[in-house]
């Protein structure tokens, strides 16, 4: 093959499915693969269970749109009429009436008059909300019911509940919905005279019913009022006399007031206190010096407390005894003039004592009386503040009074207000409700009755479509999460978490033979390039319409010898989870795929139980592994070359025997299995199933690692999930995995 045939190869391949994971399978990260695998997988779904998808949502569509225009042809349509009445006066007269009553009573002042407008839309006595709901209800309907049911007696009371209907009429200003005070009652029915009717008589009832009810509730209102008047006039005048009481009892017409006056009496009191104790402590300190003094003889003090009334007294005694030292150095002691001095010298000295004694008397009398005036003034004391600490007691009840007084009134205000107002709607009763529009049938533009609504079927019908494409999009997706196989080489990587090693493609040409029943065999030429360097590249070849499958092996065996660079992988086994899933099939084209780029390559059909490599191949099963290992068959008799390829050599199962797991796991095996690593640069083993068997489990063990082959269409997941389980408890190495069976795009 020259240049210009392999160009043109690769030229006409570009419009068809040609998986080549090598680099992109390998090196992508799992959360961008992830992002790209969901959307991937919607629009996968939706082009493999469309046909699915479309069948469901046409029988849906169609049994629910036959549905719905049977269902159109059964119904009758409805006919409506409706009359308008206007609840309150469009102007603002009766209310100012009323608003003038209460300004009687002081109750309302001229700013809440001023905000009264000519045709106010903001003035409403009535609670629209409540109307509404009240002329509904069942005990107001119930005689409308029975006058109804005189003309027809097969009038249903349902019927009348659910068909007449009571709104207020509203319109938009400022963007804001906003009421009037029209409310619009209408009615719908089958038959037209029956819609009129009911109409008249509703009109009829609602006008007796409404001035009946404003009528007694203005008379009861009345009679309620008028005995509360006089018990709340008695409230106010108990609340007053109390109030004044609490007055009178504490002296202060405001108790923050009072409560300060008596804080400042406190106070000074305190001050005088404090004054007379340091007086009398003074008193006491001078009173204890003098009575020392004067119990030791010496009176001289009392000259400090009154020096006007003792200084004549002091100085006689002063002379005495001057005039007694004098008289003692010129007579003797018991002379004459000497006791003569000394008398006299006594009895000054007695005179000195009776009056220092009179002073203490005086001084403690004077201290007893600054003692008993301190007493006087810490009863005084403590009587003030026995008040003050009374003050907040009083003062609380002083403000509930007040409260309670000021509330009394405004009760009294209001009910006195209330009751004018009520004497003034008794008077006002048949101007309440006025007719704006009598009872009508609603027609269209030509005089015709026009049907309360249109029959829905096209809306019907539109909305059945898109349910049902939704029913027949979800039934299609539950399809697909309950068929549990895998559909895209992305799926199976996304499960696996393992590297996607290859992806095989369905060859057209093997196909065509299979289906006549033909078993193919895997023909394969090694193409030198142009180049004539020993290292040159060489490409695998086949026939025009096999060659993306070829190319596909290209890949798988590159990506295999990129995983481990430095240490070249030299064995590896291939198996599946269960039969059928082409594992043997991968097997051959990747060994033909190795030996085509110069590697010496040995095939070993390690399926003791069900070898298909010799009919693949087209080798006699004679002489194969299972006779080696159980005899003294030397090698070169047992292993076989292709004839058409001098690098590949086949091991076939040979003899199958009962026991297979024996002979996989004896020493002579591993003892084989260290010699294939001698002799040849790669050596490749077709292993049985994973799943109910050991035998993969125990090669897998002895080579440089495991790659697992998934079929589309056909694998099930949960087999995969549960085979790379059981490789990887055992710490297996598994290379990665090889999508098989993908068809062309």
């Amino acid at each position: 093959m020259d240049k210009k045939l392999f160009s043109s190869l690769k030229n006409d391949l570009d419009g068809q499915y040609l998986s080549v994971p090598s680099a992109n399978y390998l090196a992508s990260s799992p959360e961008d693969d992830d992002q790209v695998l969901d959307m991937n997988w919607v629009l996968a779904v939706l082009k493999r269970r469309a046909l699915v998808m479309v069948i469901v949502s046409a029988v849906i569509a169609t049994l629910s749109g036959s549905f719905i225009l049977w269902n159109a042809k059964k119904t009758i349509s409805e006919y409506q009429g409706k009359f308008t009445v206007l609840v309150e006066p469009i102007t603002s007269d009766d209310q100012l009436a009323k608003l003038f009553v209460q300004a009687q009573d002081n109750s309302l002042g001229i700013a809440e008059l001023s905000k009264v407008k000519s045709s106010s839309q903001e003035n409403y006595s009535v609670d629209y909300q409540s109307l509404t709901r009240v002329l509904k209800s069942p005990e107001v309907l119930l005689p409308l019911f029975k006058r109804v049911q005189t003309k027809y007696p097969r009038f249903d009371y349902k019927n009348l509940l659910n068909s007449l209907d009571v709104q207020r009429i509203t319109f938009v200003q400022d963007g804001k919905e906003v009421g009037t005070k029209l409310l619009e009652i209408s009615y719908r029915d089958r038959d037209s005279n029956r819609i009129k009717y009911v109409l008249e008589e509703t009109l009829k009832y609602y006008m007796e019913y409404m001035r009946q009810e404003r009528l007694r509730i203005s008379t009861k209102g009345i009679d309620f009022i008028e005995k509360q008047i006089p018990q709340l006039q008695q409230k106010v005048d108990k609340l007053q006399n109390e109030l004044q009481a609490l007055r009178i009892k504490y002296n202060f017409n405001q108790p923050d007031v009072g409560s300060r006056l008596l804080s400042d009496q406190i106070n000074h009191l305190a001050n005088i206190r404090i004054e007379v104790a340091a007086q009398s402590a003074e008193s006491m300190r001078q009173y204890e010096i003098y009575k020392q003094r004067s119990a030791k003889g010496d009176n001289r003090w009392i000259v400090d407390i009154n020096p006007k009334s003792y200084e004549g007294l002091m100085g006689k005694v002063n002379e005495i005894e001057s005039q007694l030292a004098l008289s003692s150095t010129q007579f003797y002691e018991n002379s004459l003039p000497i006791q003569s001095l000394r008398e006299k010298q006594q009895s000054l000295r007695d005179l000195m004592q009776r009056e220092a004694t009179s002073v203490l008397l005086q001084m403690k009398a004077q201290i007893q009386q600054l003692e008993a005036r301190e007493k006087v003034l810490a009863n005084n004391q403590k009587s003030l503040q026995d008040k003050i600490n009374e003050m907040p007691q009083a003062q609380r009840r002083y403000d509930e009074i007040q409260l309670e007084l000021e509330l009394a009134k405004d009760n009294l205000k209001l009910f006195l207000g209330k009751q004018k107002t009520l004497q003034l709607d008794a008077g006002q009763i048949d101007s309440a409700w006025k007719i704006i529009a009598k009872p009508e049938l609603v027609r269209d533009d030509n005089g015709a009755l026009h049907p309360v609504k249109e029959k829905p079927t096209r809306r019907h019908l539109a909305i059945s479509i898109v349910i049902s494409s939704l029913l027949g999009i979800a039934i299609g997706f539950l399809v697909e999460v309950l068929n549990t196989v895998f559909h895209t080489p992305e799926e199976i990587k996304s499960a696996t978490k393992r590297p996607l090693l290859g992806v095989i493609p369905i060859a057209k040409a093997m196909k065509i033979k299979s289906r006549r029943g033909e078993r193919v065999s895997p023909k394969f030429t090694s193409v030198s390039s142009t180049s004539n360097s020993p290292n040159s590249r060489r490409i695998i070849a086949s026939n025009y319409q096999d060659f993306p499958l070829i190319e596909a092996f290209h890949y798988l065996y590159t990506n295999i010898h990129l995983l481990s660079a430095e240490h070249p992988i030299s064995s590896i086994t291939i198996t599946s989870t269960v039969r059928g899933e082409g594992k043997s099939t991968v097997a051959v084209y990747l060994a033909k795929t190795s030996s085509a780029v110069g590697k010496r390559v040995l095939l070993v059909d390690a399926n003791l139980r069900f070898p298909q490599l010799h009919t693949y191949l087209g080798l006699a099963n004679i002489k194969g592994l299972s006779n080696t290992l159980t005899s003294d068959l030397s090698l070169n008799d047992a292993i076989q070359r292709l004839p058409d390829n001098d690098n590949l050599f086949v091991l076939t199962a040979g003899t199958i025997t009962p026991d297979p797991i024996k002979l996989l796991s004896s020493r002579k095996m591993h003892y084989l299995m260290e010699q294939f690593l001698a002799l040849f640069d790669l050596v490749i083993y077709d292993t049985p199933p994973l799943i109910g068997l050991a035998d993969g489990h125990l090669l897998a063990s002895q080579t440089d690692g495991t790659v697992l082959i998934v079929k589309i269409e056909k694998t099930d997941r949960g087999m995969v999930s549960k085979a790379l389980d059981q490789l990887n408890i055992a710490d297996f190495k598994v290379l990665g995995v090889v999508a098989n069976g993908v068809k062309g795009r």
